[in-house]
C-alpha cells in the first residue's frame, strides 16, 4: 500500500476540521466553531502522521525479521 503524502493527510484534516466547524456554526456557536474545527483539523494530522510512522515501523520490522527464501 502506497504511503500517504503530507498534503493528502493536510487536506484530509481540513476537509474534516471546516465540516465540524461549518456544523457548530450552523448551531449558532461561531468562535467555539472556528477553534475547535482548526484544533480537530491538527489532531486528525497529527493522527494521520503518527499512524503512518508506526505502519512504516512495522514495515521495515516485518521487511528485517523476514526469513530468506
Amino acid at each position: 500500500m502506497p504511503t500517504v503524502t503530507r498534503k493528502q493527510m493536510a487536506i484530509v484534516a481540513a476537509v474534516l476540521g471546516v465540516a465540524f466547524a461549518v456544523n457548530s456554526i450552523l448551531r449558532g456557536h461561531v468562535l467555539p466553531g472556528l477553534v475547535t474545527g482548526v484544533l480537530g483539523a491538527v489532531v486528525v494530522f497529527l493522527v494521520l502522521g503518527r499512524v503512518q510512522e508506526h505502519n512504516a515501523t512495522v514495515r521495515r520490522r516485518r521487511e528485517r525479521d523476514a526469513p530468506d527464501p
